[in-house]
């Protein structure tokens, strides 16, 4: 006899900058990531990275093989070969509001949280979208024709589980 499973779709919260809302472990672990942010140097990530069990995806293709240096990817991704695209990416990602995502058993803290709720086309909101968006996705636009922002995902158990751009 075949299982299938059914599909369950997302349930995706309203935004929010409410941090007192974060689950501890999610607070925890966006502080780390903050902290390392404030120091300026990629290497500063790693503390962050190895604090979960499993390395966060920084890469939704199987460009990297494994045991890469995770840092070493950061790097390569950033436009200057040194990560500092990459800290600025991601603080300007880490400054947005969030979103609760539902996925099943699953639930995720996902930022920015216009990368999966739209929000009116403002000036700010728009200055806030490019700069989330790294300088090699700057040409390949999303489904919608807007840019490709960088989104960082931490489960409710506070695991890191992503820092990537969308599909």
């Amino acid at each position: 006899m075949t299982r299938t499973r059914k599909a369950t779709a997302d349930v995706v919260s309203d935004p929010s900058s409410d941090l007192a809302t974060l689950p501890t472990p999610v607070a925890a672990i966006y502080n780390k990531i903050l902290a390392a942010l404030e120091k300026n140097d990629v290497e500063a990530l790693r503390i962050p990275i190895d604090w979960n069990e499993v390395r966060p995806i920084f890469a939704k293709s199987g460009t990297y093989k494994a045991g890469t240096d995770p840092i070493e990817i950061l790097k390569a991704q950033s436009f200057d070969g040194k990560g500092r695209e990459t800290l600025a990416i991601m603080r300007a990602v880490l400054a947005q509001p969030f979103v609760k995502i539902a996925r099943g058993p699953v639930t995720l803290y996902e930022w920015p949280a216009f990368a999966k709720k739209p929000t009116p086309a403002t000036n700010e909101a728009t200055l806030a979208r490019w700069a989330c968006v790294r300088f090699a996705d700057l040409a390949r636009s999303n489904a919608e024709g807007k840019p490709r922002p960088m989104r960082v995902g931490i489960a409710s158990d506070g695991v890191w589980h992503y820092f990537w751009s969308e599909d």
